[in-house]
């Protein structure tokens, strides 16, 4: 086997592997192995498919526009079957779309490897492992006021980034 293909391979199995504990996004999974760290922050909320997809969409275009070297995702505690219509056609307009088709669990194991932790709802020990959760809890309910929700979820990005800045991932153990 050529060196060329084994490295390949490491690498396909690296990005299969991180997949596989729920990093659904590939430019994460292939940064993550790249770089030997993680830059995810991860937006939990109740069922995963309301505030912490609008949070992990408007937090990726913030980073993309802005060269930051994060990746958003969005994790709930008991989640849904589905994002609902009402959140895909705000982001929709906003020219975004939800960060997964499919709400995903929080795991102790992505809180603990990522970056930040935050939350729109409480989030158990069993859940957020050793990570520490910030909480936004003044959002409010973005099925009644997608409007109100966005721009406060927007003003804690906006507050949020230039703390990211300055921040060293966590070491891998």
């Amino acid at each position: 086997m050529t060196e060329s293909v084994r490295k390949s391979s490491l690498r396909t199995w690296l990005v299969a592997g991180l997949l596989s504990i729920g990093f659904d996004s590939p430019t994460l999974a292939s940064d993550t192995v790249a770089e030997g760290r993680n830059n995810t922050i991860v937006f939990v909320c109740l069922h995963g498919s309301v505030k912490s997809q609008m949070a992990a969409a408007h937090f990726n275009r913030v980073a993309r526009e802005r060269g930051l070297p994060f990746t958003a995702v969005s994790r709930g505690i008991q989640v849904d079957g589905s994002i609902p219509t009402r959140i895909r056609d705000g982001l929709s307009l906003d020219g975004l779309e939800p960060v997964n088709d499919v709400p995903l669990e929080l795991t102790s194991g992505q809180a603990e490897a990522a970056i930040r932790v935050l939350a729109f709802d409480p989030v158990s020990g069993d859940r957020r492992g050793t990570s520490e959760v910030t909480y936004w809890s003044d959002v409010p309910l973005p099925t009644t006021d997608y409007t109100a929700a966005r721009d406060v979820i927007i003003g804690h990005i906006d507050a949020l980034v230039p703390s990211l800045i300055s921040v060293e991932p966590p070491m891998r153990r």
